[in-house]
């Protein structure tokens, strides 16, 4: 949520604009997807350990392509 403060939009506008990447890509979004999940299927396959790793490289991750994406 803190990039939200900072960039002043509501939680309305910036679920809109995802849904409209999601519309403009739609196979880039599906790779990403499937991609998230085997990731944390690898890091649930590890007791749980590997997420610790392996969450917040997706949040990183997640966070720069959504940047990428709506061209912030």
């Amino acid at each position: 949520m803190e990039g939200l403060k900072l960039m002043r939009i509501g939680v309305m506008t910036a679920m809109v604009t995802s849904i409209r990447a999601v519309y403009k890509n739609p196979v880039v979004m599906m790779r990403w997807a499937a991609t998230i999940a085997v990731v944390i299927l690898v890091g649930m396959a590890t007791f749980f350990i590997g997420l610790a790793v392996t969450l917040p490289l997706i949040g990183h991750a997640s966070w720069h392509a959504y940047r990428e994406t709506v061209g912030q």
